[in-house]
């Protein structure tokens, strides 16, 4: 793994990285330049009792540019946060308050300005170092910049002992230098920090979809209201229901029809066929169950109970008998419908582990399975129960007592429209 301050290779992600510590570096600079307030004055106190002369000159400067451009910058920061070139701001404001010191130390006794002159000085450089949050190179520019003004000015206006100059040289230098090494550590850290913030990132977002896809084809296998359940952390579920109407279809001809075509072919139209089933049974609102080969089931009244839900059930009968016909006409098929419609109490549950399954049993499966297999080509055949709810909506005439499998005789009818 390699730690350095170096730039990213990719230049957008080097910049939001610029940004982000940008953002980080103006907050923690408002802190840094109130401190740096804070200093000024009490460097202005201490000044004030152990030199009043000394203080007279500089009270004015310090009191009247020092303090005011200090907590200004404080409050003006935060507007800087998101420019992408905000540390030669931070560099700026590092030099100007180097020579704010170099101003007072103008104003100071000699041997002030030689034995605590450079302690200021090594005090601004540390104070760009940990407070203003300056990336490496933009550190190094401003101590550089603080040291070699802080130089010239003893050198120029101080005049110190050459012994006191190699000293002050010395001390400052090398303070600067471990100042400098801590900032290289602390971006480079901090690029690192950055890098694996965005690979977590991206693996959360990654796993995110994962799970939508999940959950997404969850919910295309199962009720929404199971799927939640189950997503929830359901592990057994299981629920009966007193009134739901089960509706079950056949293709009649599909089985001839799959002797004449390739399969691909065949799928193809079963899909279409089914695909169009589906948009029906959301416009009325029916839960598709399962199909079977050419067959179809679908429920109306679970896993939301509604009190329509026999007429929903023969509306969407009656919009599949009509799909039907439409791809006949279509693609010259004679392809037929056979549906059954029975209503009543139902057991509605998931079964399996791997696959799961929305499934439905009961007497009323049973028998909306019977009516369907003992049904009229393009018609809907209906109980005794189906027919009392939907009377006052559908025209239906009766069929007769028809004999059926494992059930017996059952009084059955015809719905006409």
């Amino acid at each position: 793994m390699r730690i350095s301050p170096r730039r990213f290779e990719d230049a957008q992600f080097d910049r939001e990285f610029v940004i982000s510590n940008n953002m980080k570096a103006a907050r923690q600079a408002r802190t840094g330049f109130f401190v740096g307030s804070i200093g000024y004055l009490v460097l202005g106190i201490i000044v004030y009792f152990i030199d009043r002369a000394f203080f007279d000159k500089i009270s004015l400067f310090l009191f009247v540019v020092v303090l005011p451009t200090h907590l200004l910058a404080a409050i003006v920061i935060k507007y800087f946060e998101k420019v992408y070139l905000m540390q030669w701001i931070l560099v700026f404001a590092n030099i100007f308050s180097g020579c704010c010191i170099f101003v007072i130390g103008y104003f100071a006794p000699v041997d002030f300005a030689v034995k605590y002159g450079y302690g200021l000085v090594i005090a601004i450089n540390l104070y760009g170092f940990s407070l203003l949050r300056m990336r490496f190179f933009f550190a190094s520019i401003a101590s550089t910049s603080i040291l070699l003004l802080y130089f010239f000015f003893l050198w120029y206006f101080i005049k110190p002992d050459i012994r006191d100059l190699v000293i002050i040289i010395g001390i400052t230098s090398f303070i600067n230098t471990i100042g400098l090494i801590s900032t290289w550590f602390f971006e480079s850290f901090s690029r690192h920090e950055f890098m694996q913030a965005a690979i977590i990132q991206k693996q959360r977002e990654e796993l995110s979809k994962a799970h939508k896809k999940s959950e997404d084809l969850l919910l295309n296998m199962l009720p929404r209201k199971v799927a939640k359940r189950l997503l929830a952390g359901e592990t057994a579920i299981a629920d009966r229901y007193s009134q739901v109407s089960v509706l079950f279809a056949d293709i009649e001809g599909f089985t001839s029809l799959s002797r004449k075509l390739d399969p691909e072919l065949l799928v193809s139209i079963l899909n279409n066929i089914f695909s169009k089933f589906d948009e029906a049974a959301q416009k009325n609102g029916l839960e598709k169950i399962k199909t079977i080969g050419d067959a179809y089931m679908a429920a109306s009244g679970l896993p939301e109970e509604n009190l329509d839900h026999a007429s929903k059930c023969v509306a969407m009968g009656l919009d599949m008998l009509q799909i039907l016909q439409m791809i006949n006409s279509q693609h010259d098929h004679d392809l037929k419908l056979r549906l059954g419609i029975a209503t009543g109490p139902v057991v509605a549950g998931v079964i399996g582990r791997n696959k799961f399954i929305f499934d439905l049993w009961g007497e009323t499966v049973n028998l909306a399975s019977r009516l369907e297999s003992t049904g009229i080509a393009d018609s809907i055949h209906i109980d005794t129960n189906t027919m009392q709810q939907i009377s006052s909506l559908y025209s239906v005439e009766p069929r007769g007592d028809i004999e059926m499998k494992g059930i017996g005789k059952v009084k059955t009818f015809l719905v006409k429209s």
